[in-house]
């Protein structure tokens, strides 16, 4: 599995440290509405090793109290601008070209 493919563990992981809940406590909470999740699983999930269903997305919902929507990341605002031009971009200053190197004095 791709890294980027679960994009809500941090989310996650985030929520339930805000509510004061340990790894077992959520667990616990998600068996109680009849969600098989395990500490292992919940631990995969937060640290984005492992995908999250649409099942467990929607009972993680249900036990924060939050809209589905708050588990994924805003999507990035520019302002009305079009990305992409160079003058938005910043880029590493290029060396100058080295000057050839005087003779020294010496035998030809």
């Amino acid at each position: 599995m791709r890294r980027d493919a679960n994009v809500i563990g941090r989310a996650v992981a985030k929520l339930r440290y805000q509510k004061g809940w340990t790894q077992a406590d959520l667990v616990g909470k998600l068996q109680m509405l009849d969600c098989y999740m395990t500490r292992d699983i919940l631990a995969s999930i937060e640290t984005q090793r492992a995908p999250v269903t649409d099942k467990h997305l929607e009972f993680l919902s249900e036990v924060f109290g939050v809209p589905v929507g708050a588990f994924f990341p805003p999507k990035p605002h520019f302002a009305g601008r079009p990305v992409g031009f160079t003058q938005d971009i910043r880029t590493r200053r290029r060396r100058r070209p080295r000057r050839p190197r005087k003779a020294r004095g010496g035998t030809r």
